[in-house]
């Protein structure tokens, strides 16, 4: 099959023309390029068209558009046609009217098949017609001509919206390309343009059918196929593929401002996410960094004001995304007044009485795996809280990496604005949610269950990622990853070598104390410390000496007050001036910056406080431990250990003086990595490419951007207009006005240095060009987060975080989809000191790969992950991949791969499904009788068999479990996904074996034979996995309950039985009916250990029940109407759940459609051989 050559393809510039001037007239724009270029369409399957004459050999001019639009899209075409020669002319040559002027035509068409050469194509016209996708009728009114010259393109033939071409073309090589032509295009005439054809098409007087005798004409000039008894064709399966699995699709109007400037990707995302929150009153977008989570939740908000069925909402995001949320919100037309923003800070500050009248329709929650993912925390319970006072509140989370934590993470997450009412019946995970609750207990059984959490994943998360994002309309640029090794001097490739022994051979004193007292304490900070130090050394040597003179500092002065005081006390008088010591240290109140503080990141202090993975109570729990070991200390101890720690202030206050001292003299003079930096700064600003540079550390951000603006711009303060700066830049430190923030050498909030910097992306056209404009940013990772700075291609990373999630979303801020066709390429440079990555490797080796923070309410985002150890170790194998291959690595651990609970959140998946549900709306007339029922044939070169079978699960007495639709493909006997099936099949559409003439039907029937045998190795392989995962649930079932609540709860039952009255009167004089104790039971039996509170009074009424009714208005509270009336509810959704294996030999399948590839003897062997 010959390709469509270039000539007949629009260019960038064309296609602006077209759609600007819509003139085609075969000089700038022929009608063959114009009807590729619409007929290419996706969403066009009905072209109708008008002319004064169809010449067959035409289509040959758009073949391969329109062989697509026929069998990949089903298409539907129809033609109605006169004939250049006028009716009068041909009376006059031959006075048989009518029946003449018909012939006529007849012959014309004829002779102008006979000259088509391409038999292939013409017997795909043949079977096209014979299924009447193709029809042609011919005008016969009482007009001398038939002029009319109209091409119609829509959705389908009912569609009131389409795009027409009218004007002076006919189907033919001249009308189409060879004659200057006039034709015009136009959207808005097509509704009266489709009802003109549509009454012509359909009137019994004007018109007459042709497409019979077309078929003759054709089939004369095909070669005789074999003949024998039909086969069912790929179309037809195909068609019942998409009967089975296509869905309706919902798409926005592409019309509307607002939707204009959303990528594919995020269109489709907005209709997900709505229906997932009208389903389920909850949803988790948890796309990949790039694809703009913001602006799609953003969408989703627009839409539901559009139908006004959510009138007040609530965004809670961190306060330095505020502006960008602002931003997003303004981009899709939704104004300031019609939402709140806040942080969870200030949400969880709250008073009580004002949260409960905090009544949102819908609540946003940003980042959500930052204080959501437990469901203890402060955050999560103000939430809850909302929720249980307004139960229509719906919830939309936003993660993007919600594999960066365990299933109960995701789960949590997911649980906490769910209406449990929307969930189907069907659900695994909606039985453990009834009968457990949402405890901890439930969490942890259900995150073990395969086959619940992928329903859980699928019902209610969206995840696309730069590799499974496939959508259309928008590509992402070329990554690439340059890797500059610094040339050190001889001595500073000593310093860092010698780095490690150093750092490793410190003490840190000062941290965590107590450990001289209680050797088996884990001394987690001071692991955690030295790790930094690396880092620090690795990122400059001004912040590595910073770090060492601060520690340096507290040395001194922990070695003052041991000399001036503590030491020269004896007996009890040092012990008290030693616990004196310890009491200071652990004031947990002020523990985390006292010891930390000054390695925090710019931008974390918000989170820090969000991250409670436990209670107060813990956390005085720790305090009383630590108060315990101190007032347990004595003498001999305190003497002992003071003298061991002094002994290590002075050796280590011996290591850092020796360090900094070296330091000072190596950088005297040079420093290689600051050179090399600026050297590539220099290439990429000569290329005209703006250029971010990140650090996570301010102090190193602070060094460069000094070094980098005298580098360009000497003394120049950028004040004079005479004389412009060589290379304005600015600087960001932190968010909002942050007094380090430079926009070139004045103070400037970020949010102005930022749309100065990208002033495109940030839609602030009018800074192109101005002084104002900048061509450089440096900053720390206070810029990587949710920002759109994609004017730049060029990201220098002056040292890697620990955590590649950092890294991505560094690179995020420039790696975004883009909407034009040259997306060209992006640079992501890394600077690695061998010595230094040595070091580093050497010392996770040494304290492992993870390491907790100090205290369990604090969590560290900078633990070494394992793929930057592989990083780490690859650098020294292959440095060049080094970063592009942890970045994958780690893409990869992020991304939940479920099957085909997972495969539904991509943009394949949505692409397959318009394609089905397309496909399936122009209809398709099915073959009475084929050879073979159920099974299509094809010939293609590649691809696999594959079927759908209902598998219907029977237990050892033959009894009826459930039945399931199963996707097997055949040419290795495994279950398949929708996508994958919908492929092979698409791939075989027009390759169809038509008749038993060319496939014998014994070798078809034979083909079948093997084909059922491959479908039972699938099934016993399913049939297993079914087992498995009803064992699995069977055991965590089992284990919901906890024996203590259910011996509380029939303690409860039998005290019932015997004192009815009483029972009823107590539950009255608090407010209660005596109906509510079926509720009261349902909740007892939910609490389970992990609800520290609630199950102390579970265990007071598991030990004696007569004192719970006693004191049963001290309890009331918490059995609140509103929890009872969800209990109640819980109680009647409950069912047994069937935890029956299924049993191979008693279980059946029915197979409902297939194609098998019958190319060759070889493949049909091979599956032969497979089985």
């Amino acid at each position: 099959m010959t390709k469509t050559t270039d000539f007949f393809k629009l260019t960038d510039e064309q296609t602006t023309r077209l759609l600007s001037d819509r003139v085609i007239d075969n000089r700038q724009i022929t009608m063959t390029q114009a009807i590729n270029y619409l007929l290419g369409k996706q969403e066009v399957k009905s072209l109708d068209i008008a002319v004064g004459y169809f010449y067959l050999s035409g289509l040959l001019l758009v073949k391969d558009v329109f062989t697509d639009f026929m069998n990949q899209r089903n298409g539907h075409f129809r033609i109605l046609m006169g004939n250049e020669t006028n009716k009068a002319t041909v009376k006059l040559l031959d006075t048989n009217s009518e029946g003449n002027y018909y012939q006529y035509i007849y012959n014309q068409s004829k002779s102008d098949t006979a000259q088509v050469s391409d038999q292939e194509f013409l017997a795909m016209v043949e079977e096209w017609l014979a299924q009447g996708r193709i029809e042609v009728k011919v005008y016969t009114g009482e007009a001398n001509y038939f002029h009319a010259k109209s091409y119609l393109f829509a959705s389908s033939q009912n569609a009131d919206e389409g795009t027409a071409i009218v004007g002076s073309s006919n189907f033919s090589r001249n009308g189409l390309e060879g004659n200057t032509e006039l034709n015009v295009l136009s959207k808005d005439n097509y509704l009266a343009l489709h009802r003109w054809y549509s009454n012509l098409w359909l009137s019994e007087e004007e018109v007459q059918d042709f497409s019979p005798d077309l078929i003759k004409i054709v089939h004369s000039n095909v070669p005789d196929k074999p003949q024998g008894l039909p086969y069912k064709t790929v179309e037809e399966t195909y068609f019942d593929f998409a009967n089975l699995y296509a869905k309706p699709y919902t798409e926005l109007d592409p019309k509307k401002d607002w939707v204009k400037d959303l990528y594919p990707h995020q269109r489709s995302g907005v209709v997900a996410i709505k229906d997932r929150l009208d389903t389920f009153g909850t949803a988790v977008l948890s796309d990949g960094v790039g694809l703009g989570k913001t602006r799609t939740a953003a969408g989703v908000l627009r839409k539901y004001m559009e139908s006004e069925t959510v009138n007040k909402v609530l965004i809670l995001a961190d306060s330095k995304l505020h502006t960008q949320w602002r931003e997003e919100m303004k981009a899709v037309g939704v104004a300031p007044d019609q939402y709140t923003l806040m942080s969870r800070d200030e949400l969880v500050r709250r008073p009580l009485k004002e949260i409960d009248r905090m009544h949102f329709t819908l609540i946003v929650v940003d980042e959500a795996h930052q204080g959501f993912k437990n469901s203890r925390t402060r955050s999560y319970r103000t939430l809850q809280r909302i929720k249980r006072k307004f139960p229509d509140t719906k919830g939309l989370m936003l993660t993007a990496t919600p594999w960066n934590n365990r299933r109960d993470d995701v789960l949590n997450i997911g649980l906490l604005f769910m209406n449990l009412d929307g969930v189907p019946a069907d659900r695994t995970y909606k039985q453990y949610l009834l009968l457990g609750g949402t405890t901890g207990k439930t969490v942890k059984k259900l995150a073990t269950d395969d086959k619940a959490f992928n329903e859980f994943w699928r019902d209610l998360y969206l995840q696309r990622t730069r590799h499974t994002y496939g959508g259309q309309g928008a590509q992402f640029p070329k990554r690439n990853f340059p890797s500059i090794a610094i040339p050190y001097e001889p001595q500073k490739e000593q310093i860092f070598s010698d780095n490690f022994e150093a750092i490793a051979n410190l003490h840190f004193p000062y941290m965590d104390p107590i450990t001289y007292v209680d050797p088996n304490k884990d001394r987690s900070m001071a692991k955690q410390l030295k790790l930094l130090l690396l880092k620090r050394a690795d990122s400059s040597w001004i912040a590595f000496r910073d770090s060492l003179e601060n520690i340096e500092g507290r040395l001194f002065k922990l070695k003052k007050r041991f000399e001036q005081d503590i030491m020269l006390k004896k007996g009890k008088g040092l012990l008290r001036a030693y616990q004196n010591l310890l009491g200071e240290a652990y004031d947990l109140s002020n523990y985390q910056s006292e010891n930390l503080g000054f390695f925090v990141v710019d931008g974390q202090e918000e989170n820090l406080d969000e991250q409670e993975q436990n209670s107060k109570l813990r956390k005085q729990q720790y305090l009383d431990h630590i108060t315990e070991q101190i007032e347990s200390i004595k003498v001999n101890t305190a003497t002992k250990v003071v003298e061991e720690m002094y002994q290590d202030i002075v050796a280590d206050l011996s290591i850092l003086q020796r360090l900094i001292e070296r330091l000072n003299k190596a950088y005297v003079k040079i420093d290689e990595k600051l050179d090399t930096v600026l050297k590539q700064v220099d290439y990429e600003v000569q290329q005209h490419h703006k250029v971010i540079l990140v650090s996570q550390f301010a102090d190193t951000v602070q060094y460069y951007y000094d070094a980098l603006y005298a580098h360009f711009n000497g003394d120049n303060q950028g004040h004079d207009d005479q004389h412009p700066l060589n290379l304005p830049m600015g600087k960001v430190l932190g968010g909002g006005n942050n007094d380090g923030n430079r926009l070139n050498q004045d103070q400037a909030s970020k949010q102005a240095i930022l749309e100065s910097f990208s002033p495109r992306s940030k839609n602030r056209l009018d800074l192109l060009g101005t002084p104002q404009e900048i061509e450089l940013l440096v900053g720390t990772d206070t810029i990587s987060t949710g920002q759109n700075l994609q004017d730049a291609v060029t990201l220098m990373n002056i040292d890697l975080p620990y955590n590649p999630m950092t890294l991505e979303q560094r690179i995020g801020r420039i790696d975004r989809p883009r909407k034009d066709a040259k997306t060209g390429e992006i640079y992501i440079y890394t600077f690695p000191a061998y010595r230094s990555i040595e070091s580093q490797l050497k010392m996770t080796q040494r304290l492992g790969t993870k390491m907790e923070g100090i205290i369990s309410d604090t969590e560290f985002d900078d633990v070494v992950l394992p793929e930057y150890q592989h990083y780490l170790q690859n650098m020294n194998k292959k440095p060049a991949k080094a970063v592009e291959t942890m970045l994958n690595e780690t893409d990869a651990k992020l991304t939940y791969q479920g099957g085909m609970s997972a495969e539904q959140h991509s943009e394949q998946y949505q692409e397959a499904n318009r394609r089905m549900y397309d496909y399936r709306s122009n209809g398709f007339k099915k073959l009475a009788k084929p050879a073979v029922p159920t099974f299509s044939f094809s010939k293609v070169k590649e691809g696999s068999s594959a079927v759908v079978v209902t598998l219907h699960y029977r237990d050892v007495n033959g009894s009826e479990l459930q039945d399931e639709n199963v996707l097997i493909n055949l040419t290795n006997q495994t279950t398949s996904t929708i996508i994958e099936v919908e492929k092979e099949f698409r791939a075989a559409l027009g390759h169809s074996i038509m008749t038993t003439g060319e496939f014998d039907q014994n070798k078809a029937l034979a083909l079948v034979s093997r084909a059922k045998d491959a479908i039972k190795q699938a099934i016993k392989a399913k049939i297993d996995q079914y087992n498995s995962q009803q064992l699995s649930m069977k055991d965590n079932m089992s284990d919901l309950a906890d024996s203590t609540s259910s011996k509380a709860a029939a303690n409860i039952r039998s005290s019932t039985k015997a004192n009815p009255a009483y029972v009823a009167n107590r539950m009255q004089e608090c407010g209660l009916k005596p109906s509510d104790l079926k509720g009261i039971v349902s909740y007892i039996q939910t609490i389970t250990k992990e609800d520290i509170t609630e199950y102390a009074i579970v265990k007071e009424i598991a030990a004696n029940v007569d004192r719970f009714w006693e004191h049963f208005d001290s309890y009331s509270e918490l059995f609140s109407p509103d929890r009872l009336e969800v209990m109640n509810d819980l109680g009647e959704q409950r069912k047994q759940v069937d935890s029956r294996a299924a049993d191979y030999e008693k279980s059946s399948f029915d197979i409902l459609l297939g194609n098998l590839i019958a190319e060759t003897e070889e493949r049909s062997s091979s599956l032969s051989r497979s089985s």
